[in-house]
């Protein structure tokens, strides 16, 4: 069985697009159309900060990803889609469960919520400790700020989101807990947490405003850890992702349980590939960019 996977916010780079079919540059002219500026200038010549920002990285990302996977997908069979976080809507899209241009309207209003919201605070990456040891140390952090696991990513590599000074007591006590790295990542806000609500609560009444189909193929949802096969199911799988982890472990044993021996990541790097040769030993991975 064939899995195909979509990357999620951190994995645009400058350049990322200087070869592409007319097919994709069609796409990027109606993405431009949306959003007001040319997207694939900023893929191509950056700057680099303007292309990390949060409301620039996510439609950046989907416009890239959905390309790519315009130009292969006559060539594959595939049994069911997934994505990390930003990736599980590119995977809506390639499912024909959303309209590609109210995808990237959808990730462009994400990406402005998400940058914008009032809540103070971050993410860390925690190398070298397994999800328990983590969840004990959110635990005794929280009596400095709200701070949960954001992303099980693979066994050794989970990160937590929360409240600056939270934070600050968790990368302490996990060094001393023996973490090898607490690595603070370059993202705007506490994504994935219980304080992304109000910007959840505003993504939901955007939502209201667009419709969506059913999945002509499934779709993998990250932090239900099931298989999304209505329409009815996307909204409140989309607003939920917001304030909810991304079980990416669960989420890979979830497609060896089904069966899948193959999972090709649509993506202009292999950050899907790296984490997920850590989880399992029987899926072939594979890049396509």
């Amino acid at each position: 069985m064939l899995a195909v996977g979509f990357p999620g916010q951190g994995g645009q780079k400058v350049g990322m697009t200087q070869q592409i079919s007319p097919t994709a540059l069609d796409l990027f002219e109606e993405a431009s159309k949306i959003l007001g500026y040319d997207l694939l200038a900023l893929c191509n010549n950056g700057p680099a900060e303007k292309l990390n920002a949060t409301e620039y990285a996510q439609p950046a990302m989907l416009v890239t990803c959905y390309a790519i996977w315009q130009t292969v997908a006559e060539q594959m069979s595939v049994d069911v889609f997934i994505g990390h976080s930003l990736g599980e809507i590119t995977a809506l899209v390639a499912a024909g469960a959303i309209e590609f241009a109210d995808g990237v309207r959808l990730v462009a209003k994400r990406g402005e919520l998400m940058s914008k919201s009032p809540v103070t605070g971050g993410m860390s990456a925690v190398i070298g400790l397994d999800a328990v040891q983590v969840e004990e140390l959110c635990q005794a952090a929280s009596a400095f700020g709200e701070i949960d696991i954001a992303n099980y990513n693979s066994p050794g590599q989970i990160v937590v989101s929360g409240e600056n000074k939270a934070l600050e007591y968790l990368a302490q006590q996990a060094v001393e807990a023996g973490a090898r790295r607490v690595i603070p990542l370059a993202v705007s806000g506490p994504f994935h947490s219980p304080l992304m609500k109000t910007a959840a609560q505003e993504f939901a009444e955007f939502l209201d405003q667009l419709s969506f189909s059913t999945p002509l193929i499934p779709v993998v949802s990250n932090h239900r850890n099931q298989l999304i096969t209505t329409a009815e199911e996307i909204k409140s799988e989309l607003v939920e992702q917001l304030t909810s982890p991304v079980r990416w472990i669960d989420n890979i044993l979830l497609l060896e349980s089904m069966g899948v021996n193959e999972l090709k990541e649509i993506s202009p790097n292999s950050v899907l590939i790296g984490l997920t040769k850590r989880i399992s030993k029987t899926i072939s991975l594979s890049l396509v960019s």
